[in-house]
């Protein structure tokens, strides 16, 4: 019985070159589309925050119409 087994392929250079180096997530904040994201992030925060959850024009209670043209 022959047996079909297909070998694992890894990615040559990324073990070589990943050696001696800290993951991603730790040395993250040395790349600049960190800093990039991180900018965008803290805009839309405070937009946000300043715009009242999104409402741009303040809220007025509703206005009733003048009770001498309704009649007419």
């Amino acid at each position: 019985m022959s047996e079909n087994k297909k070998p694992h392929h890894r990615h040559e250079g990324s073990d070589r070159d990943n050696q001696g180096l800290p993951p991603y997530w730790k040395r993250a904040h040395h790349d600049w589309r960190f800093w990039v994201a991180l900018v965008f992030m803290l805009a839309a925060i405070t937009i946000y925050v300043l715009s009242d959850d999104m409402r741009f024009l303040p809220l007025s209670p509703p206005q009733q119409p003048l009770s001498g043209a309704v009649g007419q």
